[in-house]
């Protein structure tokens, strides 16, 4: 069960005298890894500059509102606050209050901290291997937890630039930020995520030897079509009752 501790949000989060529209570069001091009074979190995490003056289609935020949210350290709570997530820098801005004179701060990045919302997504910071083989570090989504297998899923954001047309025959293409989702898995007692690729034969050689029969007929006689969330879902309640 998750414990209630008084730490002070400044312990967390620190303002800066300044801020521009999405850049903010806040440093705290030392942090000593235990979560309570006196201690702080050693580094924030550096926004990246946007452009204000940038127009695009699309958004890099999942949500441009703020919405609320319960702050943990390990498993203690810390406090409750307003959140989005900047999908484009894989950045967590954090407020106080919904009100919008209130300058954000960002998210210190360590893996002790989990952000839980109201309508029960749990965000927190994971090592991930990515569909290159690269390990990197960024926020996850937990989609379904068990004794053996935790399954999660990744929101980004992609900027492409638009085009200028060369004459009147050709139309010009505005500055867009996509969005798309990556499905990650992680096994019980290790500390790295491993992408899911859309072919069921890489999927299967994620799994030890003994277990890629069975999930192979389980997969077959069920009609898994991993591609879709649902579906991955199932497979890993399935893996984590066997």
């Amino acid at each position: 069960m998750m414990r209630t501790i008084l730490l002070p949000l400044a312990l967390l989060f620190i303002y800066t005298g300044s801020y521009a529209q999405g850049a903010v570069n806040n440093k705290l001091d030392n942090f000593t890894g235990n979560g309570y009074a006196g201690a702080a979190f050693s580094e924030m995490r550096k926004k990246t500059n946007m452009p204000t003056t940038l127009e695009t289609v699309g958004t890099v935020y999942i949500d441009e509102s703020f919405s609320p949210c319960n702050v943990y350290y390990n498993d203690e709570l810390v406090g409750k606050y307003y959140y989005r997530h900047n999908a484009f820098n894989d950045e967590v801005e954090i407020k106080d209050t919904k009100y919008t004179e209130e300058p954000e701060t960002s998210l210190a990045t360590i893996k002790e901290l989990t952000l839980v919302a109201d309508n029960g997504k749990e965000l927190s910071l994971k090592a991930y291997k990515n569909k290159k083989d690269v390990v990197r570090n960024g926020y996850m989504y937990k989609l379904n937890e068990g004794n053996k297998y935790n399954l999660y899923f990744k929101n980004s954001v992609k900027f492409t630039e638009g085009t200028n047309p060369v004459n009147s025959m050709v139309r010009a293409t505005p500055n867009k930020f996509s969005h798309f989702t990556e499905y990650y898995f992680m096994k019980d007692g290790d500390n790295l995520a491993y992408y899911i690729g859309n072919r069921k034969s890489e999927f299967l050689r994620e799994f030890e030897k003994a277990k890629r029969d069975s999930l192979a007929s389980y997969i077959k006689e069920e009609k898994i079509n991993i591609k879709k969330e649902e579906d991955l879902m199932k497979v890993f309640n399935y893996l984590n009752s066997i």
